[in-house]
């Protein structure tokens, strides 16, 4: 009995040791804040409370839910302050996301080439850039480039999965006045579902094709000073599951910052009419 205690405390002293790198399951606080700059996710978070006030359809949610405009109004800009900073971001990174692939997309990231792809990106996402995109597009109307160029740039384009985020990001804001709807005035959200549901499946077709127009054209611009040998090693990455966790990660960020900035304007909402 005694060696069996003996044996059994032992069995359990090296569980509790191994249980802390079994729960470590995301990347530490610097890696976490690394991943968000080289990845150029925090660009997209800086964005997302200026997309999500301009998309939020402000006078159907006073008219279902019976508010005034001016607290409405009020109440979206206290919650997109609420949820404007980096934290969602690096809480998901640190305790939710698979820290084996982002770290496997960090040393991709951190790469001669993947240094060279985020100048080329952030360049791309300047003030200037569209105006100099829509220049560029009329270039390359009267210039096409050759037709292996541009297969490799639909490739790259289908690879980033750039359009899917954006789409995330547009249905997320459409159908949050339906999330708020079922919290604050139950009894309207079926008949607003229903209308929601049939207005995004007559607009999402549409605007997937037209991201996807827009993003390959987009592509052509961003990474028109790199190689096509560049071109083939970024989409190979990008395959790769680390790769899929790279532009999966901004998906769910997007995601936290929407049911966030949801759950702080219905309480700011409820709090106003007390």
């Amino acid at each position: 009995m005694k060696r069996l205690l003996t044996l059994s405390t032992l069995f359990l002293a090296l569980i509790s040791l191994s249980l802390p790198s079994m729960a470590s399951k995301g990347l530490s606080d610097s890696q976490a804040q690394t991943f968000l700059h080289d990845s150029g996710l925090d660009t997209l978070i800086s964005s997302l409370p200026e997309a999500m006030e301009q998309q939020l359809n402000l006078q159907r949610l006073t008219e279902t839910n019976q508010l005034k405009f001016d607290e409405a109004q009020t109440a979206i800009t206290q919650a997109i302050q609420s949820v404007q900073d980096r934290n969602i971001a690096l809480k998901y990174l640190t305790t939710e996301a698979d820290a084996a692939l982002l770290k496997g997309a960090m040393t991709f990231l951190a790469s001669p080439l993947g240094q060279r792809i985020a100048v080329e990106e952030r360049a791309a996402s300047s003030a200037d850039a569209q105006l100099e995109m829509q220049a560029y597009a009329m270039e390359m109307a009267n210039t096409p480039p050759p037709p292996e160029r541009i297969k490799l740039i639909q490739n790259l384009a289908g690879a980033l999965n750039s359009d899917q985020v954006i789409l995330t990001l547009m249905k997320g804001t459409f159908y949050s006045l339906l999330d708020i709807t079922e919290a604050l005035t139950p009894d309207a959200a079926a008949t607003l579902k229903a209308g929601l549901d049939d207005e995004w499946n007559k607009i999402e077709p549409m605007l997937r094709e037209q991201f996807s127009q827009y993003m390959i054209m987009g592509a052509h611009y961003s990474y028109r000073n790199l190689s096509d040998a560049d071109l083939k090693n970024y989409t190979a990455f990008l395959n790769t599951p680390s790769g899929q966790a790279y532009w999966q990660a901004g998906i769910e960020i997007i995601n936290l910052y929407m049911q966030a900035f949801v759950k702080e304007l219905v309480t700011i909402i409820k709090e106003s009419k007390k």
